[in-house]
């Protein structure tokens, strides 16, 4: 028997089946580019996301069913704040607008009204038009007659196990980032419902992560090549599945996801101190493992040596070459050392815990020697210290992180990984499977369904052979004046030039 884990992220999705023993079984992914209709508009075309992530399923149950491998349970992850609108009949009603669309920013004006401390402590999030609130708004004053037809705005992961079960439910850690969520009641705040107008019936039932909510609909089973009776299973949103899965699930723990963003999820045992995290400018919400809640430090990632690429790598990109051999080509010519350059991180608005608009980054340090290896190097480590200060702060609080373990796309890089520890002046590992959102989906369904007797016995499967890169002391050294350097520049320009 196995398990099933399912990741459906802003570019694509990935499904993998693992053995209970946590040994892979197959693993199929699909890009879907999310579409720009105007600068400040994104969103996702819902049909086309949802057919690839079904292809998905379908490929892995093929190879799994050759196998003679049947999956069991399955468990969903997905990023937050894109929504879909469906009706009472399941179908989906419009495009899914992307958390980056600022369409409808003014929609969280209303909830400034409210004390911002008041606030954090019934829906403990930053205000921002990143999140749900404003997406729904928009449908209900822009798009009133598709509003009517709404039966529920489902997020990605909860979606899917609607599609799957025919159940509607919102997990704790996609509910949260509605900003319309109680943290302490689990449940749907009536107080910031009646204050934005939005009916309670739109939204679904909150419930934990990791909670059984049916089997496979025959005739979806039927479609998908699913045998025998599966169990879904309520995951979350895809940082906690993350960090699940890479065996991040107590206080102390991190996990660095490195992908289109990169974020850093870091475990508390309980409900930290609201005041406290208010303070750093920090969110919480409730990991996937019951009890456990968590804060996320993100910023683009990926999506800035994407813009590299395309600025400075134009004929490598013409040459025809693939996105991981040109960069292998960047970090063959990047040094060895620091480069003393600074590059500030803000060419997109920003994330948690700065939410700078600026979107106007820059360079600061280059000389006539310069050359695009050292500009490389010098965005990776800019994008590094984005968070450094942040988890400084934690630290002198109480909160320190041991260590950093390291997943994603981005983790596959030495390079990256080497300077992060130089610059954290701590461990940092990289998880012996780089697809940990799929694991800790997977993980979960067994939790959930009693395939592992416990937490710390499903983690066990999946922490062995991780690479370790230790913090060079003298890069260390060498840092400290380009970190003083950053955040000089980053408090002074962050926002806007």
């Amino acid at each position: 028997m196995s398990l099933m884990g399912i990741d459906i992220g802003t570019s694509g999705c990935k499904t993998a089946v693992y053995s209970v023993g946590g040994n892979p079984v197959a693993m199929a992914s699909r890009s879907y580019p999310p579409m720009l209709v105007e600068p400040g508009k994104m969103e996702f075309d819902a049909v086309i996301m949802l057919d690839s992530i079904l292809e998905t399923v379908r490929e892995v149950l093929r190879v799994a069913k050759e196998k003679g491998d049947p999956v069991t349970a399955l468990s969903v992850g997905s990023f937050s704040e894109a929504v879909v609108p469906i009706g009472k009949d399941g179908s989906i009603l419009s495009t899914s607008i992307a958390g980056s669309d600022n369409r409808h920013a003014h929609a969280i004006d209303v909830l400034k009204e409210l004390d911002p401390l008041y606030f954090y402590h019934i829906n403990p999030n930053i205000l921002s038009f990143t999140y749900t609130y404003p997406k729904i708004a928009w449908y209900r004053d822009e798009r009133p007659q598709l509003y009517k037809k709404v039966w529920k705005f489902l997020n990605w992961a909860d979606f899917l196990v609607y599609y799957l079960t025919k159940k509607a439910v919102s997990t704790f850690s996609h509910a949260n980032r509605m900003l319309l969520f109680d943290i302490k009641k689990e449940d749907w705040s009536d107080l910031l419902l009646e204050k934005v107008n939005i009916d309670r019936s739109v939204l679904a039932q909150p419930v934990p992560g990791g909670t059984v909510i049916g089997e496979v609909v025959p005739e979806v089973a039927n479609d998908l090549g699913f045998e025998g009776h599966v169990q879904v299973v309520s995951g979350g949103h895809d940082q906690c599945l993350n960090a699940l899965g890479a065996g991040a699930v107590r206080e102390g723990q991190s996990v660095t996801g490195i992908g289109t963003f990169e974020c850093t999820t870091i475990v508390f045992d309980s409900l930290p101190d609201q005041d406290l995290l208010y303070s750093l400018n920090l969110n919480i919400q409730h990991h996937v493992i019951p009890g456990k809640f968590v804060t996320l430090v993100y910023n683009q990632a990926g999506s800035l040596q994407t813009w590299f690429m395309k600025v400075f790598a134009k004929e490598l990109i013409e040459r025809g070459l693939e996105e991981r051999p040109i960069l292998d080509i960047l970090t063959s010519e990047a040094p060895d050392d620091p480069t003393g350059i600074i590059f500030l991180p803000t060419i997109e608005p920003t994330g948690a815990p700065y939410f700078y608009p600026g979107m106007s980054g820059f360079y600061y340090g280059m000389n006539a020697n310069t050359t695009r290896g050292d500009m490389y190097r010098a965005l990776l480590e800019g994008e590094t210290m984005y968070s450094l200060e942040t988890i400084e702060k934690l630290s002198r609080k109480g909160f320190d992180m041991k260590e950093i373990i390291a997943t994603g796309g981005g983790s596959r890089s030495d390079l990256w990984l080497q300077l992060k520890a130089d610059i954290f002046n701590k461990k940092v590992k990289r998880t012996s499977n780089i697809n940990s959102g799929t694991v800790g989906a997977a993980l979960l369904a067994g939790i959930a369904t009693k395939e592992y007797s416990s937490v710390d016995e499903a983690v066990g499967t999946i922490t062995g052979g991780q690479t370790e890169f230790l913090p060079d002391s003298a890069h260390n050294a060498m840092y400290q004046t380009q970190i003083q350097n950053f955040q000089k520049m980053f408090e002074k320009y962050g926002t806007g030039i």
